[in-house]
């Protein structure tokens, strides 16, 4: 093998976010009275979004994140002659219960962990809040394949930063430059998984469906499908 210890995001790059933020995100707005409009939903997921690149950058906290993603919100649909009643706590609270009930896989990726996992240690690195992510780890056919799951709230530290990358190799087991080499970060974001492995000397691996320019981050290796991990990381066309 070429890579024996892989570091996977979890959101994007395993499951299918953007599926399960709809569905949790519409369960809440149902319950608080509000119409979970498609434009709703859109412009939930572009507020969520700022504030997690915010958070990348050190310009907010993950506790001002949960709540202050729903206050935006309902003072964006206020300004469109949409206001609402609504507390942004308690449907934060709402919102992460059923967030964390929701572990919806992209498709392959349980097939491509199932196989990695006998010839690599895999881990799951992450930037979502811990009781979202213990929750959808819990629940999902995943977790038997993963040794160990590091949440950056739990953690102290957040992707990109090098402290984090930092932590996550040491709980790995990872201690010399040479057992360095032999880990891959694979993740859909630029800015946090493949910014942050290079930043901490890893190899890199974007997960890249949808075809986006890289930029100036320039990962070791891009692939459209997850199945496209078997090669680079050399398991036996067999397996394949």
């Amino acid at each position: 093998m070429r890579y024996d210890t892989i570091f996977f995001d979890a959101d994007g790059t395993l499951y299918d976010f953007d599926t399960s933020e709809a569905e949790a995100l519409s369960e809440t707005l149902i319950n608080a009275g509000i119409e979970p409009t498609p434009a709703v939903i859109a412009l939930y997921h572009e507020i969520n979004l700022a504030q997690w690149k915010a958070l990348e950058r050190g310009e907010t906290t993950r506790e001002k994140l949960r709540v202050d993603r729903f206050r935006i919100l309902f003072e964006e649909m206020a300004r469109q002659g949409v206001p609402s009643n609504a507390d942004p706590l308690t449907l934060c609270e709402y919102y992460v219960e059923r967030l964390s009930e929701k572990c919806i896989l992209i498709p392959g990726a349980e097939d491509v962990c199932r196989k990695l996992s006998k010839y690599a240690s895999l881990y799951i690195i992450t930037n979502g809040l811990t009781r979202v992510q213990t929750g959808r780890f819990s629940r999902s056919p995943i977790s038997k394949y993963f040794k160990d799951v590091f949440i950056s709230e739990s953690m102290g530290a957040t992707k990109p930063e090098r402290a984090y990358f930092d932590m996550a190799l040491e709980r790995a087991g990872i201690k010399s430059e040479e057992e360095k080499h032999r880990v891959l970060v694979v993740g859909d974001s630029l800015t946090s998984d493949i910014a942050g492995g290079i930043g901490a000397g890893l190899d890199t691996c974007w997960y890249n469906p949808e075809c986006h320019e890289s930029g100036d981050v320039v990962p070791t290796y891009t692939i459209k499908k997850l199945d496209e991990l078997y090669e680079i990381c050399g398991v036996p066309k067999l397996e394949y």
